[in-house]
This record gives structure tokens, C-alpha cells and sequence, in this order.
């Protein structure tokens, strides 16, 4: 039987949002106050992550070094976030601090020796060639070994206003899943998730406004948090659930935040408060 085109444009439109995007998503056309612009993602998945799990490693116990360098994924200074992910668990950035005062040198990186690393820490030796310790609850060899992409991006950027983004998947960007600059208001987010990114699950800075609804921000590698917003931003998270995040869940260093009916576990912290921020708190479970 022939389908009408109209059907068949819609199996076309569900077909493409089941499949996983490996470059970001960026939003740049917003609608009004009146009548906002809307993605649906229909659940989309977007996945910049590399695996990288049958290189050639140097294999001594838990400690796993790559037999040479990668050119795609060269030593990164910054260490607030994950350079890379067992499965889902971040792997972060680790530097010697002492040694590197040591040495005299202005600007010198020197990264954590990999026989002094912690489980679910990283480095590079002088060759360029990174190295990692496996993560706790992770045998050596039992997961895959991601990398994110070379280049400091985010799954999704929010470039507008006046935007409703909905049902989407965010996993394994060198820097946020969901990542929000500049003048922005009127920007909401449902049902997303943000999974194992480098840096934080969802970040809003400078004067963006924006509205989280029932999502979830899970194993990002940020040292604020799963979510941290800052500047003078303006937000809101309602029935969402966030764990596994290193340090807090939420990191507030913004003008006004208000987090109402959410679930935090597996967390060291649930929020942490930083300068002048306001923070507006009812109804959250920390299940410690």
C-alpha cells in the first residue's frame, strides 16, 4: 500500500530523530514572548564522544597508557574538567601542583604522576601520550574507553530567545551538554538530559533567563557541578533529577536561582552558594 505523503514525511522526520548526531546543535532562531520558538528533538540523541577503547595501551593494572600519542586528543591544561569517560563516568584532569612549583618555570604543566593518579583521574607525560587509573566500581578492560572531541564544544548551544527545547540527549562534549551565553531570556528546557560531558551538564552565563523542567543531569565532570550557573543569570529547575555529578549538583554564582521539587543522589553536595547569589529552595529530596 502507498503511503501519503504526509505519512510518510512524518516516518521520514521520526526516523532521522531516532539517530544520533555527531556534531553540536546550535539554536540561533528564537521566536517572541507571545509565541516562542520549539524544537522537539522526539528524542535525539546527540553523542560527540570517540571511542577509543582499541587503541594500543600499556596495560599495568588499573593504570592504562597509551603506546603513543594522539593527536586527536592532545594534553589539555584545564583541570575542572573531564578529559575523558569510562562509559558513563568521568575520567578528570589531574595536576601536579607542587611539582610544577617546583620546577621554577612561569606557565609550566606538569600533570599527576600515573603511579600517584586516583581512581577516575588523568594525565599526558612528556611525550604527549595520555594515561588514566580506572575509576572505582570500573575493572580494568570491563568499559569503554571515550574520549570527547578535540575542540572545546558543547552539545547544544542556545545562540537566541524565546526558545522551548525539548527530549533531547546530551552526552560526552569536551565542555557542557546544554550551553548558554550572552543576553538570552526566555529560554526553557524539558525533559532534556545531560550525560557525562566534560564540564557541566547545563550552564547559563552573562544575563541569560532561563526554566528547567522534569531533566535529568547526570556523571558530568565540571569541579562546580551538574549544573552551574553564574554572572548574572536568572534560573530555574523544577522536578528534575540530578546524580553522580562530580562535587555538587547545583552550582549557583548567578543573580537569582530557584530549585523546587527535585530528586539529588549519589552527590558529595547538593548546592553550593557562591558571592552574591539568591537561592530559592522548597520541596528537594537529597537522598545523601
Amino acid at each position: 500500500m502507498r503511503l501519503p505523503v504526509f505519512c510518510l514525511a512524518l516516518f521520514v522526520t521520526l526516523l532521522h530523530a531516532q539517530e544520533i548526531r555527531r556534531t553540536p546543535l546550535v539554536l540561533s532562531q528564537g521566536g517572541t514572548p507571545e509565541n516562542p520558538a520549539v524544537f522537539e528533538g522526539k528524542g535525539m540523541v546527540i553523542d560527540l564522544g570517540i571511542d577509543i577503547t582499541d587503541k594500543d595501551w600499556v596495560k599495568i593494572a588499573d593504570v592504562w597508557t597509551a603506546n603513543r600519542p594522539l593527536p586527536e586528543h592532545p594534553p589539555v591544561a584545564d583541570e575542572q574538567r573531564a578529559g575523558l569517560f569510562i562509559d558513563e563516568v568521568p575520567v578528570r584532569i589531574s595536576r601536579d601542583r607542587a611539582a610544577e612549583k617546583a620546577s621554577g618555570v612561569a606557565g609550566k604543566i606538569i600533570y599527576t604522576a600515573p603511579d600517584a593518579l586516583k581512581p577516575g583521574q588523568m594525565g599526558w607525560n612528556d611525550d604527549g601520550a595520555l594515561y588514566f587509573r580506572w575509576p572505582q566500581g570500573k575493572a580494568p578492560g570491563s568499559g569503554r574507553v571515550i574520549r570527547p572531541p578535540g575542540r572545546l564544544e558543547s552539545c547544544v548551544v542556545i545562540a537566541c530567545s524565546h526558545i522551548t527545547v525539548r527530549n533531547i540527549t546530551a552526552k560526552h562534549a569536551a565542555n557542557d551538554g546544554f550551553n548558554i551565553h550572552g543576553h538570552r531570556v526566555g529560554i526553557r528546557l524539558e525533559n532534556v538530559k545531560a550525560f557525562s560531558n566534560g564540564d557541566e551538564g547545563i550552564s547559563a552565563h552573562e544575563t541569560v533567563q532561563m526554566d528547567v523542567f522534569g531533566s535529568e543531569i547526570a556523571w558530568n565532570g565540571s569541579s562546580a557541578g551538574g549544573v552551574a550557573d553564574v554572572n548574572d543569570s536568572v534560573t530555574t529547575y523544577t522536578s528534575c533529577e540530578l546524580h553522580h555529578n562530580v562535587n555538587a549538583a547545583f552550582f549557583f554564582d548567578g543573580k537569582h536561582h530557584r530549585v523546587t521539587n527535585c530528586l539529588i543522589h549519589h552527590q558529595d553536595k547538593d548546592i553550593v552558594i557562591r558571592g552574591d547569589a539568591m537561592v530559592e529552595q522548597s520541596g528537594n529530596v537529597w537522598r545523601k
